[in-house]
């Protein structure tokens, strides 16, 4: 760096505040045309959702699926989609007890957490988290 700023004929002090300068103009000029993209893209997934809106309201089920999928697709390229929150918890919602911390304990607590995945419909792969819909949109 130092050979830079003295091929430049400017301090190292200069050529560091000058290069991050640039580079957060440079962030911020990108993180504009990724707004303008999303807003754009947004407005596509409305128009879309008007035009089967009114036939979805009428009970047409694949009009439903296609909104349904609509409304997904603009809540993940927005940050609509609220965190869900999973907390595994003993009997009456109290505490998991593991008095030793046995293998056989272990195995219970992941059989618990597993059932509560189960029960809550967990559409996603087990291994990896993904959805499905997720990778077919991806490729």
């Amino acid at each position: 760096m130092t050979s830079i700023a003295a091929d430049f004929g400017v301090s190292r002090a200069t050529l560091s505040s000058d290069f991050t300068r640039a580079y957060r103009a440079y962030l911020e000029e990108e993180k504009a045309e990724a707004d303008v993209w999303r807003r754009f893209q947004t407005d596509r997934y409305e128009q879309l959702l008007a035009a089967v809106w009114p036939e979805a309201i009428d009970g047409d089920v694949r009009a439903n699926e296609q909104a349904s999928k609509l409304i997904d697709k603009l809540c993940r390229l927005n940050g609509w989609d609220v965190p869900v929150k999973a907390e595994v918890s003993g009997p009456d919602g109290g505490p998991i007890a593991l008095a030793s911390g046995s293998l056989e304990e272990m195995e219970q607590l992941f059989n618990i957490a597993r059932q509560v995945n189960e029960d809550e419909g967990d559409e996603g792969d087990e291994e990896t988290g993904v959805d499905e819909d997720e990778d077919a949109d991806a490729g």
